[in-house]
């Protein structure tokens, strides 16, 4: 079964805002870092970027139910980053960075949860792994690029140099979607969102991705650990360029494989890959191991992302698609200010090992709670396995 136009145009949108964000993203901490910023303010930066588009997220997906449209969110969500990237390349201190987060996460909020539903309401349910999965892929393509380039371009622009350029891609992107067409729906009130409503399928997973958000870091933290074995600013750029790759090739393939053998095995494999990635790091002694384990990271990154996403489009209602997931993505991105920070004060108090055990041991805790609920079939007709 082929995949709709919709799928590969919304991909080619985030493979070209992922080239713009990538190019920023592994230079943020070290450049906080420049800046003067302590391990505890760079989990505070990242834990309110996080947040803030957690936040948006149920505004983007309610308001877009409300009115039954899409693409005004796609449009504003893409286009914002685009025209705010002059304030991180002007940074003068690390609050300069966290407005520019601020107003970037924003844009990420609004977007998300309406593009997620039409993403979902495109295809069958046998496809949804597929979908997601291709869309994770090209994203995260994008993400494999964005580095790559800014490793090239480093040497010769600079910091500041490679965020100006950052800008280009982010405004193809919202071009591109000006081609984009929907069916609109006839706007229609909505009852108060209410969790009970939802499902019980919908609130266990959100109980079980609580705690697991609680053991999630920024990516920064990665980086940062990476430099913390002996790698160079440029070959910890290089570094996460390899993990983007990784993590796009393998996307699709276990978007089909989860299709295949149902998208709860594959969502549990994803935890138990997070707590082995966080016990590595913990653990490692060398560069080449961190390395190691952040490539183990990009299969985790693979079977977890899109085959979440596929499994949580399974367990909510139809009539109320892009506020379920705007709700589940603003709860889980509330916890990461707190999950962020915590790493960072652990980190900052006790040590990197610390850190990541803490991460490891929440994340095992997360699968135990996943694994003892019995229950196979969402309470939707369109339930998945």
């Amino acid at each position: 079964m082929k995949l709709p136009p919709l799928v590969y145009l919304l991909g080619l949108v985030s493979f070209l805002m992922d080239v713009a964000s990538e190019m920023a993203y592994p230079l943020l901490p070290l450049f906080l870092a420049s800046l003067g910023a302590t391990p505890t303010a760079i989990g505070l930066v990242e834990g309110v970027a996080e947040a803030t588009a957690s936040l948006f997220k149920v505004v983007g997906g309610r308001l877009s139910d409300r009115i039954g449209r899409r693409r005004p969110f796609l449009l504003l969500g893409y286009g914002l980053p685009a025209l705010f990237r002059p304030i991180l390349a002007l940074a003068q201190s690390p609050w300069h960075v966290l407005l520019y987060r601020f107003l970037d996460r924003t844009g990420k909020g609004l977007r998300t949860a309406p593009r997620d539903a039409l993403i979902a309401e495109s295809v069958s349910q046998e496809a949804l792994g597929r979908a997601y999965g291709l869309h994770r892929g090209l994203d995260t393509l994008g993400a494999t690029l964005g580095p790559f380039l800014a490793f090239l371009l480093l040497p010769l622009l600079g910091v500041r140099g490679v965020f100006w350029l950052s800008a280009l891609p982010a405004l193809m992107a919202a071009l591109i979607l000006l081609f984009l067409r929907e069916s609109p729906k006839p706007p229609r009130p909505l009852p108060p969102l209410r969790l009970s409503r939802m499902g019980r399928g919908y609130r266990r997973f959100l109980l079980v991705s609580g705690v697991f958000t609680l053991a999630l870091s920024s990516n920064a933290f990665l980086l940062l650990r990476l430099k913390d074995l002996g790698l160079s600013e440029g070959q910890v750029t290089l570094a996460y360029t390899l993990y983007n790759l990784a993590y796009a090739l393998l996307a699709y393939p276990f978007g089909s494989l989860a299709d295949r053998v149902g998208l709860r095995r594959v969502v549990a494999l994803g935890f138990g890959l997070y707590a082995l990635v966080y016990l590595g790091f913990a653990l490692a002694a060398s560069a080449g191991l961190g390395v190691a384990f952040l490539l183990l990271y990009a299969l985790y990154s693979a079977a977890f992302e899109g085959s979440s996403r596929a499994y949580l489009a399974t367990l909510v209602p139809p009539e109320e698609k892009a506020s379920a997931i705007g709700l589940y993505h603003t709860l889980m991105g509330l916890l990461l200010l707190p999950a962020s920070l915590l790493f960072g004060l652990l980190w900052q108090a006790l040590g990197a090992r610390a850190a990541f055990l803490a991460g490891a041991g929440l994340a095992l805790l997360a699968l135990g709670l996943f694994l003892v609920d019995e229950r196979r079939r969402p309470p939707y007709p369109e339930g998945g396995p």
